[in-house]
């Protein structure tokens, strides 16, 4: 049995995979989609439903949502062909295509930024005033983290030796482990910002900005052949440009539009690989 939480009006429950399925399925059989665990579970619930209702109605067949309860154990399940269509982090994606022969689709727009964020109230002023800190991180192997552990490790600062990582199962978690005193700061990026209560968003403020790099990407389990990938892909890019609910969706998370990935996207997220994999084998 797989630990993965399936989403849907009657709430979350815990499931069993369904069969496979290619060009010619079942109008019956569900399709899955698998959302990488960036916020909890419960915000993830309502964030995707508007996406759930539109690939229903489009494809006329049930949808479910699944994420998991960390980005190594989603990752896993993916790569076991656990979900139809995966939205995940972007160093992931990589590896699903090169390894597992996941086809990208689509991106969101938007890229993400490793943030290092302390409270406004914090005395933290630079980098350097990490040293000998707490700094929580949503999962090791998110890519907020390895951006941002990278960001601090060029400018002198080692995990482990200057500084100490609290692993918590979320960004939104992180940011209440500095509000609960339990670390000085904690990593996170702007759409997982934009998804956190207002009061919570606003009583942090960045220390550290490692730059950008792509958030999610969009792949489809090469189960699920050409004729129904092309489908996904077209009613995918409908919903961020066409639809109100797409519209109000992207709005809300902060991720700009959904468009087409390209292999300069894909083939940039090699620097990340070596990394994640050592993470991955570390983390067992």
């Amino acid at each position: 049995m797989r630990r993965a939480f399936k989403f849907g009006i009657f709430g979350i429950l815990a499931i069993f995979a369904w069969p496979v399925f290619a060009d010619g399925d079942s109008p019956d059989r569900p399709l899955e989609v698998g959302v990488v665990p960036y916020i909890s579970a419960r915000v993830l619930v309502a964030s995707y439903e508007p996406m759930r209702l539109y690939l229903e109605q489009v494809l006329g067949k049930p949808v479910k949502i699944f994420t998991a309860t960390g980005f190594k154990q989603f990752f896993l399940n993916a790569r076991r062909g656990d979900y139809d269509l995966v939205i995940t982090s972007a160093h992931f994606a990589r590896i699903l295509q090169r390894e597992y022969k996941f086809a990208p689709l689509l991106r969101y727009s938007a890229g993400g930024r490793g943030l290092v964020m302390t409270a406004l109230s914090s005395p933290l002023k630079s980098p350097q005033d990490l040293r000998g800190q707490v700094i929580a991180v949503p999962d090791k192997t998110s890519l907020a983290a390895i951006v941002c552990m990278s960001y601090l490790r060029e400018n002198g600062l080692q995990s482990g030796t200057d500084f100490r990582l609290l692993e918590v199962p979320s960004f939104a978690s992180a940011i209440l482990s500095v509000q609960k005193g339990d670390a000085i700061a904690a990593v996170s990026t702007p759409g997982a910002l934009a998804q956190m209560p207002q009061e919570l968003r606003e009583s942090m403020r960045p220390i550290v900005d490692a730059g950008e790099f792509i958030s999610l990407v969009f792949l489809s389990h090469p189960r699920l052949g050409k004729k129904y990938t092309d489908l996904l892909n077209k009613q995918l890019l409908k919903f961020g440009r066409e639809s109100n609910e797409g519209k109000q969706f992207l709005s809300s998370t902060g991720f700009g539009t959904i468009i087409p990935v390209s292999a300069k996207d894909m083939n940039s997220l090699d620097r990340y690989v070596a990394e994640t994999k050592r993470l991955l084998d570390e983390t067992r």
